[in-house]
Parts: structure tokens; sequence; C-alpha cells
């Protein structure tokens, strides 16, 4: 089965070494860069933990699995570069409530809950230094 990356995460990723695998929603953790395919739709983006959970994901009122993600699409190029240097594989800084880092940073209004069940072929980035 071959998967379309979307083209945005190429091109923001064009300056990196980097390669894709696969995974579940078991195997993610903040700061963590995904490309998912969520209601049909390619989204990529960060996990990040909360007041809720550490690990990204909690389990709602209505006992469903949700995961924190933060879209990163439409990033400039050095914010983008940014969020790699400060938030990639930092489990610390990737906290929904660290205001200078998610709100100022990568802006509230990219904060979404995905619900796992309706998450399909995560594939996670693995950027090499």
């Amino acid at each position: 089965m071959r998967r379309e990356v979307d083209r945005g995460l190429i091109q923001d990723l064009s300056q990196y070494s980097y390669q894709l695998s696969e995974t579940s929603y078991l195997g993610l953790r903040p700061g963590d860069l995904v490309h998912i395919s969520y209601g049909g739709s390619p989204r990529y983006g960060l996990i990040v933990s909360s007041r809720r959970t550490t690990d990204g994901m909690f389990l709602s009122g209505r006992n469903n699995t949700l995961l924190n993600f933060v879209i990163v699409k439409g990033l400039s190029e050095a914010m983008f570069s940014l969020m790699v240097n400060n938030l990639y594989n930092n489990e610390v800084a990737c906290n929904y409530h660290s205001p200078a880092i998610i709100g100022a940073f990568l802006g509230k209004q990219n904060f979404r809950t995905l619900n796992v069940a309706k998450i399909r072929d995560i594939l996670k980035v693995n950027i090499r230094e």
C-alpha cells in the first residue's frame, strides 16, 4: 500500500534528513511529529501533553480515547525550524498548558483533540540530526 504524504510536510522537511515510519497511536509520545489521516483528510502536527495527561492521550467522558494534537501545517519555514529545534522530541516542552510554547508559538487555534478511532495511517517523522 502506498500512502500519500502531504506536500506541505515534504516541503517543510526538505532541509532535514528524515525517515517516515509507520506506528500506532500507542507508539506516540509528546514531541512526536506525525502525519495522519483523520476522517479521510491528511494532517500533520505535533503530539502534546496537557493537564489531563502526560503522554498525550486521555479517556473522554464518553469513553473515547483522545489524542492531543497541534496542527503545524501552515507554519512559516522559520517557525517550522524553531519548532523542530525546540519542541521536536522534547516531552517536557510539548505541553499544551505552557502558554509561551504552544499558545504563543504554535497558536492555540491549532490545538485539537483527535478521536483515535478515526485516525488512520499514522506515519511518525524521525528527523536525523
